[in-house]
Formats: C-alpha cells, sequence, structure tokens
C-alpha cells in the first residue's frame, strides 16, 4: 500500500530568528543573579558574618574555610549586594582613607645618619630584614607602641612603653647591643628612612593598619598592659597573608625561626575562628 502523506504525528518548523532569540534570553537569564540555592546562601551567610563582625577579611575567611567554595571577588560581590547579613560597613579596607597631611621633619641632628641612610640600606640589596617604627597614644597619654616586623615572615612584634624617647627604646633594644652584642662582633647593622617618608617602610605600615583595627586612633594606651599588646599580636601574627600564600605569619615563622624564638617573644598562635581585628577584643578604659 502506498502513502502519499507524512505519517509523523507532530511536526516542527525551524525558525533562525526565533531560535537565536530564544538562546540570547537563556544566556541572559543564566548569568543573572546568584549560582546557589536559599539553603547554601543561609549556610555561607552563617559561617561569613559572624568572622566579618569579628574583623577578619574576606579572604582570611575563605583560606581557614575551603569548604565556602567561592572566589575572594564574589564575596565582596554578595555583601556589595546585600545577599549576607554582614554590609560594606563591616569590611575595614573598604572605607577610603584620608589623604595625609604633609609634617616639616623637625630631626636636626644629621651626624646619626651618616652611613645609614635609606639609599645606604637599598645599596646593600638585602631580602629579609626587620622594620622597626612607633605607634603613638592619644594625647592624654604618653605611652607609646615600638613595633617591629620580620619583612620575609610576616612576623609583628610590638612592645609598650612609656614614652617615645631615646632612653625608652633604650630600654627595650639598644641599637649598640642589637648590632653587636655581648661578643662585640657585628652581626646587624640599623639604617633609617628618610624623613615623612613611611612608603620606605610599607610591611610595617600595612601591620599597622591591622593594629589601628583594634585600637583606633584616639584610644588611649593609658590602661594598656603589655600582657594586652602581647594578645593583640597574637591575633595579627595568626591572619593568614596572601603574600605567604595563605599562611599566617606565626607559621611562617615556625619554619624559619623556630619554636623556642617564638617562645621567647611570647607568642601563640590563635585559633582561626577566633581571630579578632576588632577593639573589641581589648576592652579597657579610655
Amino acid at each position: 500500500m502506498k502513502i502519499n502523506h507524512c505519517t509523523i504525528a507532530h511536526k516542527y518548523r525551524y525558525d533562525a530568528r526565533f531560535a537565536d532569540r530564544k538562546y540570547r534570553e537563556l544566556l541572559s537569564s543564566s548569568r543573572a543573579g546568584i549560582n546557589m540555592t536559599r539553603h547554601q546562601l543561609h549556610q555561607k551567610d552563617q559561617i561569613v558574618t559572624p568572622l566579618i563582625a569579628q574583623g577578619q577579611s574576606p579572604y582570611q575567611i575563605l583560606i581557614n574555610h575551603p569548604e565556602l567554595d567561592m572566589p575572594v571577588r564574589s564575596m565582596y560581590t554578595y555583601i556589595d549586594k546585600g545577599l549576607f547579613t554582614a554590609r560594606n560597613v563591616g569590611l575595614k579596607r573598604q572605607a577610603k582613607f584620608k589623604p595625609r597631611k604633609c609634617h616639616k621633619t623637625q630631626i636636626k641632628d644629621r651626624e646619626v645618619f651618616t652611613n645609614r641612610t635609606y639609599a645606604d640600606f637599598c645599596s646593600l640589596e638585602s631580602n629579609s630584614y626587620v622594620q622597626m617604627d612607633t605607634v603613638k597614644s592619644s594625647r592624654d597619654s604618653q605611652k607609646t607602641l615600638l613595633t617591629m616586623i620580620f619583612t620575609e615572615e610576616k612576623l609583628f612584634l610590638a612592645f609598650l612603653i612609656n614614652r617615645c624617647t631615646k632612653g625608652a627604646v633604650r630600654a627595650v633594644f639598644d641599637p649598640e647591643e642589637l648590632e653587636t652584642g655581648i661578643t662585640g662582633i657585628q652581626r646587624s647593622s640599623i639604617y633609617y628612612c628618610d624623613p615623612m617618608r613611611s612608603g620606605q617602610k610599607g610591611t610595617i605600615e600595612q601591620a599597622h593598619t591591622m593594629l589601628r583595627m583594634i585600637l583606633p586612633k584616639g584610644t588611649s594606651f593609658e590602661f594598656l598592659t603589655q600582657w594586652d599588646v602581647n594578645l593583640i599580636v597574637n591575633h595579627i601574627n595568626s591572619t593568614p597573608r596572601e603574600s605567604l600564600d595563605g599562611k599566617t605569619p606565626y607559621d611562617a615563622a615556625l619554619e624559619t625561626l623556630g619554636e623556642d624564638v617564638l617562645k621567647a617573644f611570647q607568642l601563640k598562635p590563635i585559633s582561626p575562628d577566633e581571630v579578632n581585628l576588632t577593639p573589641k577584643l581589648i576592652r579597657f578604659k579610655k
């Protein structure tokens, strides 16, 4: 028997323009919104928001919680769009810094800089060294923090001194003993940055940024103790750094300096989820 018509029950006609329009609509919708369910978003929010409130950065959170499975940029985007309970105001580095005022230097005796300038230091081409600086209290207290950082390990140290004077600094580190020691053999050299050139010691300035998250400008150090300072230092040194491939300065220093040196500095690690970089870490009267 010969059939003169098509036996397919359902016939379709291909329309190229219609198909292209549907493709572009699907492509646009697939790129909109976020690629996770409400339940997954809620689970991530329960981890992220409390740690943001403790002053931890998105990078630090993602290093310590790989189960979040998202890039740093995505976390910033989710926070910016209000998908997490945390807000931009909780991100310490999200705010812009005011331009710093330029003050004229008051240093008159330049003999101390002879053969010890920043240019002299750069001629050494050293890769591993220590930077030193001070952080001052508010005007109602003369107490000052003498800070140091090992640039290779990013290990941060801070010592509370009663006032910012040559004698107070010598009580912590005598420059002559630091350079020669009791044997009189040269073991290190001290160099000075150019006045008002904080960029020449950028590593310690970055550490000061973290320090100021806990002790904001205007905070009095009058009731601060060395025990409090050690606690602050331990929390800063337990914060993972991108420059260390996600390691903390404490772990990096443990490999290079050893446990005995860290114990001598009275340093100890802090659990990742207990790291707090907010003023709530230290509670004392101003």
